[in-house]
């Protein structure tokens, strides 16, 4: 048995363009300018948060972008990748399942729910902690004893998982491709759900 912990936003769920109209509209708003969606994919070159630090956005200024996302970000309209709700389910016959995003916790968990996943055991959104490197942390000390690893498509999330002490797992169907996957030194790749499904059924 394992901790697998996964990305939400292009790991489980297609919502690249979803995400970044709602996300540029909503940083606009708290009066972060975002021009397009190239620079705001860029941005997850890193925890999301961590850019937005480094750009000179305060905690406050974030806070207030998150709660204008969650008004005006249709995020449970998106779908699940074909074969990702199977995947997710052949993963958790033998391994613990959590999703740590960036995302909101309730409309991940309403998705989940429209799309009949009930294997999660847990959901870990920005509202909790931004800090994907102390969300991992904090599982994988719920979880001693257990290989952990973290699924992601980005190379922040490489780079996160990796920092915090759990082997990495890149997706290339999501939103940074394989060479940008590849520079944050994935321990792994899948470039299929089944194929991911795989990598955590073996003895």
């Amino acid at each position: 048995m394992s901790l697998v912990m996964f990305d939400y936003d292009g790991v489980i769920v297609d919502s690249l363009a979803q995400f970044t109209e709602g996300w540029i509209r909503a940083c606009r708003q708290g009066g972060f300018i975002i021009g397009s969606m190239e620079e705001a994919i860029a941005m997850f070159d890193d925890n999301v948060y961590v850019t937005m630090g480094r750009l000179g956005v305060d905690n406050a200024t974030i806070d207030r972008i998150l709660e204008y996302y969650e008004q005006i970000e249709p995020t449970t309209e998106v779908e699940l990748f074909p074969g990702m709700a199977a995947a997710l389910e052949a993963i958790a016959v033998r391994n613990a399942v959590i999703i740590i995003t960036s995302n909101l916790m309730a409309p991940t968990m309403a998705v989940l729910e429209r799309s009949g996943v009930r294997c999660v055991a847990d959901v870990i959104g920005a509202e909790q902690e931004k800090s994907k490197i102390r969300k991992i942390t904090g599982v994988m000390a719920r979880h001693p004893g257990l290989a952990a690893y973290y699924v992601g498509d980005t190379k922040g999330d490489m780079l996160e998982g990796r920092q915090a002490g759990a082997l990495t797992v890149g997706v290339t169907w999501g939103w940074h491709t394989s060479a940008k996957l590849g520079e944050g030194c994935p321990d792994y790749l899948a470039d299929t759900p089944a194929e991911l499904a795989a990598l955590f059924s073996q003895d």
